[in-house]
């Protein structure tokens, strides 16, 4: 405990409602996304949906390891989800080439996330080249907007990356998930 400005009364720190991920799950027709492991374990997990038409999109559930000391979500917490978007790029652009890394990345945060909400980032692909791919990713907790995104990403062979491994194992991963729940 400590004292807050002198005041005689203690002030237990970070002291809030613990969320995890298996208390509130995906909504319906969500899958879990195969992690390349590292950074993306700590944060995750990330979610994606598709619609008829293929829209893609990406989700997560704000836990307590995503909040700020205000207890709402952190806004790094939400540009590190906005560069998770290079998973949906990834799988609109398909797995000839690899999505990585991130040039480029404007965010504007348009309201608080709290503990619990889902937050659904749906992804554009604005225009691709040859070596690069611009996006945009708007996110929403249920109608409400909670942050828009621009994105740069470079577009690299595949022989030119280090380890393959998680890019030849993903696409064929993603749809035979995406199979289970029939979408």
């Amino acid at each position: 405990m400590y004292k807050y400005a002198g005041s005689a009364m203690p002030v237990e720190l970070f002291s809030r409602p613990q969320v995890s991920d298996s208390a509130l799950p995906a909504p319906e027709g969500w899958i879990e996304l195969p992690s390349p492991g590292g950074f993306c374990d700590t944060f995750g997990p990330v979610h994606a949906t598709r619609d008829g038409a293929g829209q893609f999109a990406v989700g997560f559930r704000c836990a307590e390891r995503h909040l700020n000391p205000s207890g709402y979500c952190h806004g790094a917490a939400l540009a590190a989800f906005t560069d998770m978007q290079a998973y949906g790029v990834q799988h609109l652009v398909g797995y000839e080439s690899a999505v990585v890394p991130t040039i480029s990345m404007n965010i504007d945060f348009l309201s608080i996330v709290r503990p619990g909400d889902w937050v659904r980032g749906d992804l554009e692909v604005t225009r691709k080249t040859r070596n690069l791919v611009f996006a945009l990713m708007r996110c929403s907790v249920d109608d409400r907007p909670v942050m828009n995104a621009r994105a740069l990403f470079k577009v690299m062979a595949m022989q030119d990356l280090a380890d393959t491994t998680y890019f030849d194992r993903v696409g064929p991963e993603i749809e035979r998930r995406f199979a289970q729940i029939g979408r």
